[in-house]
């Protein structure tokens, strides 16, 4: 006698077609890259000068993403002094890769800044990463963010790079949340300082990066609790 097949009941395919079909045409989230730079090319978006890994200021960058050839220093300071160099990117459109002003007024975009820092030995330079959102007017919106900073490059290790005794390690600092609603642009900047040892300012930057995504639309979560569920009664059904 043969088995016969069972059906797969008609409510739990349905449920399942449904499914599929949403997901479809939910189609994959908008992301955009606001600003990306590695330092490798003969110029940069800050108009920063660089040094070469080759030179072996600092501990080799084992990152990811890794170091390439160059990265940022911060310019010439005034011996003796304490000196402040800024570098900006200017201010960048935030409504580009998709991202629409109407998804910002509604919480629906985040942002994710990473930025790699290292120092010049115990010298205490350091260089910070920083992001003011603006609204349609160009006035300050929401909170200043920032990455790198003195307390975290103080923080950074050290090693022998065959060169030095006490070179520093690079390190990676990283902000994730959500793009305040009214926001249309951000001025991104480095600022650079240094001691009042030295004349160079040795705050060292690489490897900038900051985008924009989409946030999951929260019927997701719940077409796949549905979808879970109904494989679940289709397999006990069997």
């Amino acid at each position: 006698m043969r088995n016969r097949k069972r059906a797969v009941p008609t409510s739990a395919c349905s449920g399942l077609a449904i499914l599929a079909g949403s997901l479809t045409f939910m189609g994959s989230a908008q992301a955009a890259t606001i600003l990306s730079e590695n330092f490798e090319g003969g110029a940069n978006v800050f108009g920063a000068t660089t040094y070469n890994y080759a030179q072996n200021y600092t501990m080799a960058n084992l990152l990811s993403p890794g170091g390439g050839l160059k990265y940022m220093n911060g310019g010439a300071g005034i011996t003796g002094q304490v000196s402040t160099n800024t570098f900006s990117a200017g201010s960048l459109s935030l409504l580009s890769g998709g991202i629409l002003a109407s998804q910002i007024d509604t919480g629906q975009i985040s942002y994710n800044l990473y930025s790699q820092f290292s120092t010049y030995r115990l010298q205490g330079d350091y260089s910070t990463l920083f992001v003011q959102f603006l609204d349609g007017s160009s006035n300050p919106i929401g909170s200043l963010l920032s990455l790198g900073g003195s307390a975290f490059t103080s923080a950074l290790g050290s090693g022998n790079n065959g060169s030095y005794p006490d070179a520093r390690d690079w390190g990676a600092d990283l902000r994730l949340g959500i793009v305040p609603v009214g926001a249309r642009s951000a001025n991104v900047y480095i600022q650079a300082v240094k001691s009042a040892s030295g004349t160079a300012i040795d705050g060292y930057v690489d490897n900038v990066s900051f985008t924009l995504s989409a946030v999951p639309e929260p019927g997701m979560a719940g077409l796949l609790a549905v979808g879970g569920g109904l494989l679940a009664l289709n397999r006990r059904r069997r």
